[in-house]
Protein backbone atom coordinates (compact mmCIF):
# COMPACT_ATOMS: atom_id res chain seq x y z
CA UNK A 1 0.00 0.00 0.00
CA UNK A 2 1.18 3.68 -0.88
CA UNK A 3 4.32 2.34 -2.65
CA UNK A 4 5.18 4.30 -5.64
CA UNK A 5 6.78 3.61 -8.86
CA UNK A 6 8.20 5.70 -11.33
CA UNK A 7 7.80 5.20 -14.87
CA UNK A 8 10.85 5.18 -16.92
CA UNK A 9 12.26 8.00 -18.99
CA UNK A 10 14.76 6.98 -20.88
CA UNK A 11 14.73 2.89 -19.76
CA UNK A 12 12.34 1.14 -18.25
CA UNK A 13 11.61 0.81 -14.45
CA UNK A 14 11.41 -3.45 -14.08
CA UNK A 15 11.11 -5.06 -10.68
CA UNK A 16 12.02 -9.03 -10.68
CA UNK A 17 10.36 -11.85 -10.22
CA UNK A 18 9.73 -12.60 -6.45
CA UNK A 19 10.60 -9.18 -5.37
CA UNK A 20 8.56 -8.10 -2.47
CA UNK A 21 8.55 -4.29 -1.77
CA UNK A 22 6.44 -3.17 1.63
CA UNK A 23 4.44 0.07 1.95
CA UNK A 24 5.89 4.07 1.84
CA UNK A 25 8.37 3.01 -0.70
CA UNK A 26 9.55 5.21 -3.32
CA UNK A 27 11.28 4.10 -6.52
CA UNK A 28 12.01 6.24 -8.81
CA UNK A 29 12.30 6.26 -12.49
CA UNK A 30 14.85 3.66 -14.73
CA UNK A 31 15.30 1.75 -11.40
CA UNK A 32 15.82 -2.32 -11.65
CA UNK A 33 15.36 -4.31 -9.14
CA UNK A 34 16.50 -7.96 -9.28
CA UNK A 35 14.79 -11.21 -8.43
CA UNK A 36 13.90 -12.23 -5.55
CA UNK A 37 14.45 -9.28 -3.45
CA UNK A 38 12.75 -7.37 -0.22
CA UNK A 39 12.69 -3.66 0.12
CA UNK A 40 10.62 -2.89 3.53
CA UNK A 41 9.07 -0.18 4.02
CA UNK A 42 10.27 3.58 4.03
CA UNK A 43 12.93 3.00 1.60
CA UNK A 44 13.80 5.25 -1.48
CA UNK A 45 15.50 3.68 -4.46
CA UNK A 46 16.80 6.99 -6.54
CA UNK A 47 16.30 6.70 -10.28
CA UNK A 48 18.34 4.89 -12.47
CA UNK A 49 19.55 2.97 -9.36
CA UNK A 50 20.29 -1.02 -10.07
CA UNK A 51 20.10 -3.67 -7.09
CA UNK A 52 21.08 -7.27 -7.82
CA UNK A 53 19.16 -10.54 -6.92
CA UNK A 54 18.52 -11.62 -3.56
CA UNK A 55 19.36 -8.18 -1.75
CA UNK A 56 17.81 -6.82 0.85
CA UNK A 57 16.71 -3.33 1.59
CA UNK A 58 15.86 -2.73 5.44
CA UNK A 59 13.25 0.25 6.57
CA UNK A 60 14.56 3.75 6.04
CA UNK A 61 17.30 3.06 3.48
CA UNK A 62 18.31 5.12 0.75
CA UNK A 63 19.88 4.45 -2.42
CA UNK A 64 21.00 7.57 -4.58
CA UNK A 65 20.67 7.74 -8.46
CA UNK A 66 23.09 5.61 -10.14
CA UNK A 67 23.83 3.34 -7.90
CA UNK A 68 24.81 -0.15 -8.20
CA UNK A 69 24.06 -2.74 -5.56
CA UNK A 70 25.16 -5.92 -6.31
CA UNK A 71 23.50 -9.53 -5.94
CA UNK A 72 22.77 -10.97 -2.48
CA UNK A 73 23.11 -7.28 -0.70
CA UNK A 74 22.00 -6.44 2.77
CA UNK A 75 21.64 -3.04 3.03
CA UNK A 76 20.97 -1.88 7.20
CA UNK A 77 17.99 0.15 8.58
CA UNK A 78 18.52 3.50 7.86
CA UNK A 79 21.79 3.24 5.89
CA UNK A 80 22.74 6.01 2.96
CA UNK A 81 24.36 4.00 -0.36
CA UNK A 82 26.29 6.74 -1.91
CA UNK A 83 28.67 4.28 -3.37
CA UNK A 84 27.98 1.21 -5.58
CA UNK A 85 28.22 -2.36 -3.27
CA UNK A 86 29.67 -5.27 -4.42
CA UNK A 87 27.99 -8.85 -4.23
CA UNK A 88 27.58 -10.64 -0.94
CA UNK A 89 28.24 -7.41 1.14
CA UNK A 90 26.13 -5.42 4.49
CA UNK A 91 26.38 -2.27 4.85
CA UNK A 92 25.33 0.37 7.36
CA UNK A 93 25.14 3.55 8.66
CA UNK A 94 25.36 7.36 6.90
CA UNK A 95 26.89 7.52 4.42
CA UNK A 96 26.63 3.68 4.62
CA UNK A 97 30.27 1.48 4.75
CA UNK A 98 30.87 -2.12 4.87
CA UNK A 99 30.11 -4.06 8.03
CA UNK A 100 32.96 -5.94 9.15
CA UNK A 101 32.02 -9.01 11.76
Amino acid sequence: ANVNIDRGNLGDTVIGAGTKIDCLTHIAHNVQIGKDCIIVCLVCIAGSAQIGDNSWIAPSAIIRNQIKVGKNVVVGMGAVVTKDVEDGVTVIGNPARKFER
